[in-house]
C-alpha cells in the first residue's frame, strides 16, 4: 500500500522550496530524532517498528472512539507516518522536533506543537473527505510531533537556558532494546486535547518535571539506567507521550466524526464480475470486471485458477488488482478446462465467480472457424454476455481429423 501520492509530492515541493533555508537551519540547529523508528521502512507494506511506533500503538489502545480503519486497513500507512518527520525520503525535517522553555517559564520555541497542529488540520480534512489512507498518515505524522518533546533532549539545546543535552541517542536505543518487554499503561485517563496543546503540555513536563518525571537537566547530568529514579522517570516520560498523543487523537475523532461516518471495517470482496473468455491461436483469454462491492478497501489481487476437472480446482497465477486480463498460453487440443477468478482485498478473498459455460470448437471442414478466428471470438463473448456475472468457463477445442 503505498503513501498517497499528493502527500508525497505536498513534502517533495516543500523540501526543494526551503533547501536553502534547510541547510541554514542544519548549520545552527541540533540534529535530533529523539524516539526510535526501528530504521527507515524499506517495504511500505511493513514498516519497521521502534519507539514512535510503539507509542503510537498505545495511543490507540486507549481510544474510546471508534479506530479500527487505523489498527486495520491503514495500520500500514498510520505506522509509516509516525517516521515521516525523521526520513528525508518523505518529510526530513528533523531541525522541527523541540519545545523549548525559557527558565522562567515562558515559551521560546513551539516548532514541533505548531507542526503538530498543522498536520492534525490536514488529518481532519482528509477524514470528512472521506480519504482514510491519507488521513491515517497524516495521523501518524501527528503522533511523532506531539510525541517527540516527550524525550528531554528535545527541550534542550544550545541556545536555551538548559545547554544542550549528552544522552540523546543513547536514551533512543535503550528505549528500543526494551520495546519487547515494556507493558502497555493501564493508569492513563483518556482526554480530549488539541494537537498544538497536547505536545506543548508535554514539553513542559518533560522540561521543569512532574511526579515522578524529574527535569530535562536532571535527566542529562543523572543518565543511569542502574539508577531507579532515573528509570522510573523515564517509563513515566514514556507513558506520558502516550498520554499526549491518546487526547490529541481522541481530539480529531470527536471533532471528525461528529459530523463525518466512522469508517467501517473491512470485509473480504463479492467475486469478480462480468468474466468473459476469448480463444485466438491456441490461447485463452480470460477477462472481468472488479467486484460490484469490494468490501470497503480497494482490491489488491486477483487470483485465477484453472482444472481440467470441475471439482478439484489448481492455482495458476495472481495479477495485481489494478488488472483484469489474464492469458492462458499453456492449453493443448482436445482437453477441457475449467477457470475461476478470485478477488482478494486487506481483509480476505472472494468467493469464487458464479459458473458460465462457454464452449469452442473447431471442426475438420468448419472454414469459418478456421479462417476467420475473430468470427471465434465473437462467438465467446456472446455466449459469456449472456450471463450476468462471470464465473466457471468451460472451453473445448476439438482437434482435426
Amino acid at each position: 500500500m503505498d503513501i498517497p501520492a499528493r502527500k508525497i509530492m505536498s513534502y517533495s515541493l516543500r523540501t526543494q522550496v526551503f533547501l536553502s533555508i534547510a541547510i541554514i537551519a542544519i548549520l545552527i540547529s541540533p540534529v535530533t530524532e529523539a524516539w526510535s523508528n526501528g530504521g527507515y521502512s524499506a517495504v511500505q507494506e511493513d514498516p519497521d517498528y521502534g519507539t514512535h511506533d510503539w507509542i503510537a500503538d498505545m495511543a490507540l489502545e486507549i481510544q474510546t472512539a471508534d479506530v479500527t480503519f487505523l489498527k486495520t486497513t491503514y495500520h500500514s500507512l498510520f505506522l509509516l507516518g509516525t517516521e515521516a518527520p525523521d526520513n528525508p525520503e518523505y518529510i526530513g525535517d528533523s531541525t522541527n522536533h523541540h519545545i523549548y522553555f525559557y527558565s522562567d517559564g515562558g515559551l521560546q520555541d513551539d516548532i514541533c506543537a505548531r507542526r503538530a497542529a498543522q498536520i492534525y488540520d490536514t488529518a481532519l480534512e482528509y477524514l470528512l473527505d472521506g480519504d482514510y489512507g491519507s488521513a491515517a498518515y497524516d495521523i501518524g505524522v501527528m503522533a511523532h510531533y506531539i510525541s517527540d518533546p516527550g524525550v528531554f533532549g528535545h527541550t534542550m539545546g544550545a541556545y536555551t537556558d538548559w545547554g544542550a543535552e549528552i544522552h540523546h541517542l543513547d536514551y533512543e536505543n535503550a528505549f528500543e532494546s526494551m520495546l519487547d518487554s515494556i507493558s502497555a499503561p493501564s493508569d492513563i485517563v483518556l482526554r480530549n486535547t488539541s494537537a498544538y496543546d497536547a505536545a506543548l503540555n508535554l514539553a513542559e513536563t518533560i522540561t521543569f518535571g512532574y511526579g515522578t518525571i524529574k527535569a530535562n537537566t536532571w535527566m542529562d547530568a543523572n543518565y543511569d539506567w542502574e539508577d531507579d529514579v532515573f528509570t522510573s522517570s523515564a517509563m513515566a516520560s514514556l507513558y506520558a507521550a502516550v498520554d499526549a498523543v491518546a487526547a490529541a487523537v481522541n481530539h480529531l475523532m470527536a471533532e471528525a466524526f461528529s459530523v463525518a461516518p466512522v469508517p467501517e471495517s473491512p470485509i473480504p470482496p463479492q467475486p469478480p464480475a462480468s468474466l468473459t473468455a476469448t480463444f485466438l491461436d491456441s490461447t485463452v483469454s480470460l477477462s472481468w470486471t472488479p467486484p460490484t462491492n469490494n468490501g470497503g478497501s480497494s482490491i489488491t489481487n486477483y487470483h485465477i485458477y484453472r482444472s481440467t476437472d470441475p471439482q478439484d480446482q489448481f492455482h495458476v497465477d495472481s495479477v495485481w488488482g489494478s488488472v483484469s486480463i489474464w492469458i492462458d498460453d499453456s492449453v493443448e487440443e482436445g482437453e477441457t478446462y475449467y477457470y475461476w477468478v478470485v478477488a482478494e482485498n486487506i481483509a480476505g478473498v472472494s468467493d469464487m465467480t458464479c459458473m458460465t459455460y462457454i464452449s469452442i470448437t473447431t471442426e475438420q471442414g468448419d472454414s469459418q472457424a478456421n479462417d476467420d478466428p475473430l468470427t471465434a471470438i465473437a462467438i465467446v463473448s456472446a455466449v459469456a454476455a449472456a450471463f450476468t456475472s462471470g464465473g466457471l468457463i468451460l472451453w473445448r477445442r476439438r482437434s482435426r481429423g
